[in-house]
């Protein structure tokens, strides 16, 4: 095996499992952004969103660089 077999398999490996994982990502994503904003009347989810004002739009962001990720990995694929 030469070096650049080895590269695109190497490649090849992180594109799979990246495939595999930005999907699961964004599902915990979404229900931990819905858990936030729905829970917000419960006493612990509504302490901690005081005490962490920013933490939704850090998921956001978060959850924006997942799909951008996701994009590219299956630009990739389908190159």
């Amino acid at each position: 095996m030469n070096l650049t077999q080895a590269i695109q398999d190497l490649f090849n490996d992180i594109r799979d499992v990246a495939q595999i994982i930005a999907p699961i990502a964004a599902v915990i994503g979404f229900l931990g952004l819905g858990l936030m904003y729905l829970g917000s009347s419960w006493p612990i989810i509504g302490t901690w969103k005081q005490e962490n004002p920013r933490a939704a739009n850090q998921v956001v962001i978060g959850l924006l660089f997942v799909i951008f990720a996701s994009s590219v990995t299956a630009l990739i694929s389908f190159s």
